[in-house]
């Protein structure tokens, strides 16, 4: 039986989005930061419909939302299954489309040749980036703390290359391959 659940749209100007001055006393610690996940709720924005089940959507994802009346497009930046709720923000530029900071799990990737010496890793090397979901090469520094991979970039990317297929290139090679879910 499919349930059908709220859509709310979180507004680009909401709180959720506004970065306060902090000073880190370690990169582990920043980048923790950068990567946690917003926890949408409804009170956050404002209903603007119904789905007939998260399962149908993916992060990122601009049609099939099927709210109409909008001056820019919908594109999905959160998916609660627990609340069966789905957010989502309007334009390409939204805040929740973007991150800078991703993360996974070392038993997540396959290393291929890619060597990660514990000290180099805490330092962070520049890798380079590719994603069937893009058409470019992005650029991101790789950490390792605790089991726990990091990848910085250079520029905010989409947060729809998340869940796809990512292959890693350190020195113009191909060292890695990895999924992040």
């Amino acid at each position: 039986m499919i349930t059908k659940g709220q859509i709310v749209e979180i507004p680009a100007s909401s709180v959720i989005y506004a970065t306060d001055e902090v000073v880190f006393d370690n990169k582990k610690d920043e980048l923790t930061r950068k990567v946690a996940k917003r926890n949408y709720g409804l009170f956050d924005g404002f209903l603007v419909g119904e789905h007939q089940g998260v399962d149908q959507f993916k992060l990122g994802q601009r049609k099939g939302i099927n709210v109409g009346g909008k001056q820019e497009p919908l594109y999905v930046i959160g998916i609660n299954e627990e609340t069966n709720q789905l957010f989502v923000g309007a334009g390409e530029k939204h805040p929740g489309l973007w991150s800078e900071v991703l993360s996974f799990s070392q038993a997540q990737l396959n290393p291929g040749n890619l060597d990660l010496d514990s000290e180099r890793a805490e330092q962070g090397f520049e890798v380079s980036i590719h994603s069937s979901v893009t058409d470019i090469d992005m650029i991101a520094t790789l950490y390792l703390f605790d089991g726990i991979l990091y990848l910085e970039f250079e520029a905010p990317v989409s947060i729809a290359i998340q869940d796809h297929h990512l292959e890693i290139y350190f020195d113009d090679h191909s060292t890695a391959t990895i999924t992040i879910n």
